[in-house]
């Protein structure tokens, strides 16, 4: 399933800052797609499967999620036969987050803010008492389309419910290797590098410690103890990982995106996915939640 870039009509006329829309539908929409917005949604009526990123979700109504700019996502209903269908309905506030940092940082500082947007990237779930209050200003600001101050108000209220990590669940977990790129010198940033130009080829464990400046032994525990992680599996995190964005946003098959992520065993490629998503690389690229 392939993710198409869409350009947002409600931004088209101007640089808004934010847009706030209720969509009623006969169901939810199979388009898989992207956009330079955030957006957060809230299903008021409806149910089906959820892909944000990587995950891959069954939604009910009153579900709540934000999805940071650029990110694959769609929602779509599931039919079920000798049942009802259910109208579709959804409220969402898009947000163009550099002209809302644009416009706030000559009032404020922005930067936890814009560290925010980036880490949306994941892609949220949000839930508890935050999930009410989010979802009972987001249902005032459709009736303030003519009260300017007013929506700005509530709109700086959910931010600000945002920014506090509290009932905020991750939907995505982030990128193995740019969590420890933090620093610009040093073994850490020039193994990571090395991980990253050279997943795709049959790295060694020598090699790697030979990166690292490392005995193998040595190699092995000061990796484990750094990532919590054996080389291995971090490997085929980062393999898999490339791999999820290839079944997204590429029409290659099953065996040439196994063969391009470094894995020449099409078995073992498949238990490494099943094992770290919880599904089949088919059933990912169809949106399908894995059975239990």
């Amino acid at each position: 399933m392939k993710a198409t870039y869409t350009l947002l009509p409600e931004f088209a006329p101007s640089q808004k800052p934010f847009v706030v829309k209720k969509t009623v539908r006969p169901y939810f929409s199979t388009d898989f797609h992207f956009h330079k917005e955030c957006q957060l949604v809230y299903v008021l009526s409806g149910s089906g499967t959820r892909i944000i990123g990587h995950s891959t979700e069954r939604f009910e109504e009153g579900d709540l999620t934000f999805v940071g700019a650029n990110v694959p996502h769609v929602w779509y209903s599931e039919s079920k036969p000798n049942e009802p269908a259910f109208e579709a309905v959804s409220l969402a506030l898009y947000i163009n987050p550099e002209t809302v940092c644009e416009y706030l940082s000559a009032l404020t500082d922005t930067v936890e803010l814009r560290q925010f947007f980036k880490e949306s990237e994941r892609g949220i779930r949000i839930c508890g008492e935050k999930k009410a209050l989010i979802t009972d200003i987001l249902k005032q600001m459709l009736g303030q389309q003519n009260r300017h101050v007013g929506m700005l108000a509530s709109f700086l209220q959910i931010l600000d419910q945002l920014l506090d990590p509290e009932e905020l669940v991750w939907l995505n977990v982030p990128d193995p290797i740019s969590s420890y790129t933090t620093q610009t010198s040093g073994r850490v940033p020039k193994l990571m590098h090395f991980i990253q130009q050279n997943f795709k080829e049959d790295i060694t464990l020598q090699q790697a410690a030979s990166v690292a400046g490392l005995q193998i032994h040595s190699f092995c525990r000061f990796f484990k103890t750094l990532t919590n992680r054996t080389f291995s599996d971090f490997l085929n995190e980062v393999r898999i990982g490339f791999a999820c964005k290839l079944l997204q946003q590429s029409d290659l098959s099953v065996t040439q995106i196994a063969l391009e992520c470094g894995y020449s065993n099409i078995s073992y490629f498949n238990r490494c996915f099943k094992k770290i998503n919880k599904m089949s690389p088919k059933a990912y690229r169809n949106g399908r939640v894995a059975k239990s």
